[in-house]
């Protein structure tokens, strides 16, 4: 008999553990939250912990999906249901996955979420039909790093708010330090990407990159061709790196490691910069030409549409978009959160790192065709790297690539 009861409450274990049973018999709801990120892993342990100290009937299981595999994976889950419950959705993928339905439309959660708590221009890009999909998270922008040892050596005044694009190339040139035939730093690197060069400086010149609808990009306009050959002129002029010595290194270990003065680049890197540079490096806002400008780009977390806990989700969510949980996310990220981002960049005060949370009252999202945006994208980048990469002049260059992403952004 006694055999037969432990046979017995083997065999229910068993049937216990198939069925997806806890030991301890959890019946909590359960949440799951996909990212790709894993730098921000430590504050969502925090802010899941505290969640579920106040929310004892619900457990959110957090999911790092590395960025390469991402993309694919969600794409097959939501359709299916089987995905996450919440997840990051980003500026290049709105277009995809906002008219497919499969992303849940928040503005009926808009009173737990409070959506005047972030800037309109964070919840912009993750709108659609006039409805908002998205809570945005955390974002970042781009800005001027420069090196104060080389400004301090070279007797050049550092940039500030004021510079225009004809400060930022003068001095360039007075930065660019040769010994013989080698060049010991360079006054700027060049930068052709839509995000941190060629995007930003287009809006500054008073045009836009793409029509009103996105359905076209405008490369061959003059304010384009012009923001496009200064960068080339600094190459050409030897200023600048040209995109074989950048590609046999990076940007990010140029600048880091002293090789050029000065780099437009994500506000991001500050505390990767700090780190190779120490109190060498120092931040400004973009040279202006027409107007101030700049691209910022956010992250935002998405609800699918298919979740079988919306109850759960809506609560857990609306904690997300608590100003306690930006305050932990702060240790990482700027939080999109209204007035947080400061905290993020405090501990760089002594760089300047104000000018960063200063450039989304004049920054722009980053620019996306409305269709295809992935593929175009890329064309895009590579088009741009490949006329940088050959330098001289502009000439047809632009109004070819234009007429290339056009075609795809129409397929």
């Amino acid at each position: 008999m006694k055999k037969r009861f432990m046979l017995f409450g083997l065999a229910a274990a068993m049937i216990t553990a198939l069925l997806g049973f806890s030991c301890s018999g959890d019946s909590r709801t359960v949440v799951t939250m996909w990212y790709w990120d894993d730098l921000v892993s430590d504050d969502f342990d925090v802010i899941i912990r505290e969640f579920e100290q106040a929310n004892p009937d619900i457990r959110v299981q957090k999911v790092v999906t590395p960025w390469a595999t991402y993309w694919t994976r969600l794409q097959t889950a939501l359709p299916t249901g089987s995905g996450p419950d919440i997840f990051w959705l980003n500026h290049p993928n709105t277009v995809t996955y906002l008219p497919t339905g499969l992303v849940r439309d928040l503005e009926d959660w808009a009173d737990d979420i409070n959506f005047d708590n972030f800037n309109p221009r964070f919840s912009e890009p993750f709108s659609h039909n006039g409805r908002r999909f998205g809570l945005p998270f955390m974002w970042d922008s781009i800005v001027l790093f420069y090196n104060k040892a080389i400004f301090d050596k070279m007797g050049v005044a550092y940039p500030d708010e004021n510079w225009t694009w004809d400060d930022y190339y003068s001095a360039a040139e007075k930065l660019t330090l040769r010994e013989g035939q080698n060049v010991v730093h360079y006054g700027a690197v060049p930068n052709s990407s839509m995000q941190s060069g060629v995007g930003p400086m287009i809006y500054q010149s008073g045009a836009t990159p793409f029509n009103a609808d996105r359905t076209r990009i405008m490369l061959n306009t003059p304010q384009a061709i012009d923001a496009v050959q200064r960068q080339l002129d600094m190459i050409n002029s030897g200023f600048a790196p040209t995109q074989q010595v950048i590609s046999e290194s990076s940007v990010m270990a140029l600048f880091g490691s002293g090789a050029v003065a000065m780099s437009s680049n994500l506000s991001v890197r500050i505390s990767h910069f700090a780190e190779l540079m120490g109190r060498d490096v120092r931040i400004a806002p973009l040279p202006r030409q027409a107007q101030q400008a700049t691209v910022f780009h956010n992250i935002a977390y998405a609800v699918s549409e298919k979740t079988r806990n919306p109850d759960a989700v809506r609560k857990f969510i609306s904690f997300l978009a608590s100003k306690r949980a930006a305050e932990i996310v702060a240790h990482t990220f700027a939080p999109c959160f209204n007035g947080m981002a400061e905290l993020t960049f405090a501990e760089y005060e002594w760089a300047n790192a104000g000018y960063i949370p200063e450039s989304i009252n004049y920054g722009y999202p980053l620019p996306i065709a409305s269709r295809n945006a992935g593929s175009a994208w890329t064309m895009t980048e590579n088009g741009l790297a490949g006329i940088f990469a050959a330098a001289g002049q502009v000439g047809n260059q632009l109004a070819d690539l234009e007429d290339q992403v056009n075609a795809e952004i129409a397929r």
